[in-house]
């Protein structure tokens, strides 16, 4: 009995294969450079903010004062100042703390910059627009704020940082990546924004 006849793949066909896959990933590329930079920009804003709820719930819990410092875009701690409470407000870093809570370093998110705001102007919602959240860029850090035993910013408008931009490190990709706002009400609350959005239109608008 004759075997059946097999035809295998030829070079040809083999090259036009590789040459199509080629094509394919080099259009997908920047798209997916773009997804894992929009990603890490998320995750160094989610990491701020989780820094700053747990400043403030230690800070309630102890009756301490209690700081979340942010050193760069790719580290923070949150450390517990003296009981003092002239000491506690005149810190403006974790140097004299009595100990730390919890501390966040990924060197990984080094295509990533955080700007930093004390100006009470750019977290008023009367005065607050697109346009106002795009004026902050690299600049503020390392600064952090200082939380009392009622969970609310010492310093609130003067040393107390009220807002946080987070966006490509890159001013070539900051027109096309995501920026995330958080902001710092006088109750210590936390709220996170994007700019290119507005209130009326998505919940994550910034107002």
């Amino acid at each position: 009995m004759k075997a059946p006849h097999q035809r295998g793949v030829s070079l040809i066909e083999l090259m036009v294969a590789v040459a199509i896959l080629a094509i394919l990933v080099m259009l997908g590329m920047p798209t997916f450079q773009q997804w894992t930079l929009n990603t890490r920009i998320r995750t160094v804003t989610e990491s701020i903010q989780n820094g700053l709820r747990l400043a403030r719930n230690e800070a309630s819990q102890q009756s301490r004062y209690v700081r979340f410092q942010l050193s760069s875009a790719t580290s923070w701690q949150v450390c517990v100042l003296p009981a003092s409470a002239a000491s506690a407000q005149a810190a403006t870093d974790c140097s004299t703390a009595t100990g730390t809570v919890q501390s966040w370093n990924s060197p990984g998110m080094s295509n990533v910059q955080v700007g930093a705001s004390t100006a009470v102007k750019d977290v008023a919602s009367s005065s607050s627009s697109a346009s106002t959240y795009k004026t902050i860029l690299s600049g503020g850090v390392p600064a952090g704020v200082t939380y009392n035993a009622l969970g609310r910013p010492t310093a609130y408008g003067s040393a107390s940082i009220l807002r946080i931009d987070v966006t490509a490190a890159q001013s070539s990709l900051q027109a096309s990546s995501r920026r995330l706002v958080t902001t710092i009400s006088p109750g210590g609350m936390v709220n996170m924004c994007d700019p290119a959005f507005t209130l009326s239109n998505n919940v994550m608008g910034c107002p």
